[in-house]
């Protein structure tokens, strides 16, 4: 771990905090014009908290959740995670530390699911368990269960999704990101291709992940479900609109 960037963890409901974040892109092949995506934000989550992001497309949401997962490099600020009983700040620990976060403290969940060839759905959820040492009758156990309930045919389960729907990846993506419990999650629009019922379902998932002290940070342009779940709502716009 780089040392220089840990230290204690100090008594506090907050298990993620955000202090003075800025991000900026420079596009090189366009002359060096900088786009500054955010500036200046400061935001705390506490444990079993949902705060959504929310915004207009291009106000720097989802540049927001890569920041908070290291992802994205910030231009200023600091990501101070709870992990292990320590105070980590994701805007500068190195990549070892980093890895070490998102393995056992916070959890993505993003738009689109990575399809591996020729390794089937089951595995891909399964191996979120099997990663961390539980036996692999139990992971796939649990990994079926997960499916289920998301309504992915047992007849799939065996096969590799590239070929599946987008929202049937979609759902696979959500079983692999809810199958083991992290004390932060970032939820990227992940009702954004289901259908009404898969949508419920992605709700009591995120209702039970916060009754169980996780905190969460999401986007969901969906407005009912955004209603359902968020405990505070935190609003972006577009630089040069006002705060």
């Amino acid at each position: 771990m780089n040392i220089a960037h840990i230290s204690s963890a100090t008594p506090d409901k907050h298990v993620l905090s955000v202090r003075g974040l800025s991000k900026s892109f420079t596009l090189h092949t366009q002359g060096g014009t900088t786009i500054e995506a955010f500036s200046g934000l400061n935001v705390d989550v506490q444990k079993g908290e949902c705060l959504a992001l929310h915004g207009p497309s291009g106000s720097g949401k989802s540049t927001f959740l890569r920041s908070l997962y290291a992802n994205y490099k910030p231009c200023a600020g600091s990501i101070v995670v709870s992990h292990e009983g320590l105070q980590v700040d994701m805007a500068t620990a190195c990549p070892r530390t980093v890895l070490a976060v998102r393995q056992y403290t916070m959890g993505y969940v993003s738009q689109f699911l990575r399809v591996i060839p020729r390794v089937s759905c089951l595995d891909i959820v399964a191996e979120r368990l099997t990663a961390h040492g539980e036996n692999e009758q139990s992971a796939f156990e649990a990994a079926g269960e997960m499916l289920a309930r998301l309504h992915i045919p047992e007849r799939l389960w065996k096969l590799a999704p590239a070929t599946f729907s987008g929202g049937e990846q979609q759902r696979i993506n959500i079983a692999r990101g809810f199958i083991r419990r992290y004390p932060i999650m970032l939820l990227d629009e992940p009702t954004a291709s289901l259908d009404a019922v898969n949508r419920k379902t992605v709700v009591a998932l995120i209702e039970e992940a916060k009754a169980v002290g996780a905190a969460i940070v999401g986007i969901f342009h969906d407005e009912a479900v955004r209603d359902a779940v968020a405990d505070r709502v935190f609003e972006f716009r577009p630089l040069g609109q006002g705060a």
